[in-house]
C-alpha cells in the first residue's frame, strides 16, 4: 500500500525555529509530554522558565522529526535537527553556558531513536525516543538533568463485515493514541484489499463511506466493497501533530 508523501520539510523547521525562539527569548510554559526525570543536583532552581522551555523545545523537535520521516522525510532527520538544536542553544544561550547533549535509542525496536510498525494485526505505531543530558553553569546557579522524551503515535483497527453474497458491509473502528492517551486524527483514509497479495483500493463516496466521530480519538467508519472470503483493511491516519502512522487489519465475518 502507497499514501501520497506530503511535503513537510518546511513545518518541519518552522517548528524548530520556534521552539528556539521559545528557549532563547526565556518563554514559560506549563505543556510536557512524557519524560523520566533521572537525577538533578540540589542547588538547581528548576523553575528557571528557559531550561524549561529547553526541554519543551526538544519535544517540538521530535515532533517535527517524526512527521517529517513518516511522511516520506529521511530517518537521518531527527539527528541532523537535534545537533541544529543542541548547536543553537550552545551558541545563544546567554545566562551562562549551557550544553544540551542527546543519544537516541537503538534497541530490539528502535534505530537511530525511530521506530515505526505497520503490521497485519490492526497496529500501527510511529516512534521516537530520545535520552537526554543538560548541564548548565552560570553565574549564581547550575543546573544538571538526564531526561528521556518519547514521542508516539499509535493507531489500532478492528474489522468486521457482514456479507449479502460477494457484496461486504464493513465496519471498522479506529482508535488514535498519543503516547498512550487518547488523541484526535486529522485525517484518515480507507483502503481495503479483496484478494490475497492484490491491489489496495482506496474508499471512497462509491463505498457509501461514512465516518463516525466520537471526539475521543475513536472512529467508526463504514464502507460497502465487493469481495469473495479474503478481505483486508487498512487506515492511513494523521494525528494532530501531522505524524502519519498505517495500521492494517484482516475484517472478521459476523
Amino acid at each position: 500500500m502507497t499514501t501520497k508523501p506530503r511535503n513537510h520539510g518546511t513545518s518541519g523547521q518552522a517548528l524548530i525555529i520556534t521552539s528556539l525562539i521559545i528557549a532563547v527569548l526565556l518563554l514559560s510554559t506549563t505543556y510536557y509530554v512524557f519524560e523520566m526525570k533521572r537525577s538533578v543536583m540540589k542547588d538547581v532552581t528548576t523553575t528557571n522558565s528557559s531550561l524549561k522551555a529547553i526541554r519543551l523545545s526538544t519535544t517540538n523537535t521530535m515532533i517535527s522529526a517524526l512527521a517529517n520521516f513518516t511522511n516520506g522525510g529521511e530517518k537521518e532527520v531527527l539527528a541532523a535537527d537535534l545537533n541544529r538544536l543542541s548547536s543553537n542553544i550552545r551558541n545563544h544561550f546567554y545566562e551562562g553556558e549551557c550544553l544540551l547533549q542527546f543519544t537516541p535509542l537503538n534497541s530490539s525496536l528502535y534505530l537511530d531513536g525511530t521506530y515505526t510498525v505497520r503490521d497485519q494485526n490492526g497496529l500501527g505505531i510511529s516512534s521516537s525516543y530520545v535520552s537526554f543530558v543538560l548541564n548548565y553553569s552560570g553565574l549564581t546557579e547550575t543546573y544538571y538533568s538526564e531526561f528521556s522524551t518519547n514521542v508516539t503515535t499509535t493507531l489500532m483497527v478492528k474489522s468486521t463485515h457482514a456479507s449479502n453474497g460477494t457484496e461486504k458491509t464493513v465496519n471498522v473502528t479506529c482508535q488514535m493514541l498519543n503516547e498512550n492517551e487518547p488523541a484526535l486524527t486529522k485525517d484518515i483514509v480507507m483502503f481495503y484489499q479483496n484478494e490475497t497479495n492484490g491491489l489496495w483500493t482506496m474508499t471512497d463516496s462509491y463505498n457509501n463511506l461514512k465516518v463516525n466521530d466520537f471526539g475521543n480519538g475513536t472512529y467508526l467508519i463504514s464502507f460497502n466493497v465487493q469481495a469473495q472470503d479474503f478481505l483486508q483493511v487498512s487506515a492511513s491516519a494523521h494525528d494532530s501533530r501531522d505524524i502519519l502512522v498505517v495500521a492494517n487489519a484482516t475484517s472478521t465475518q459476523v
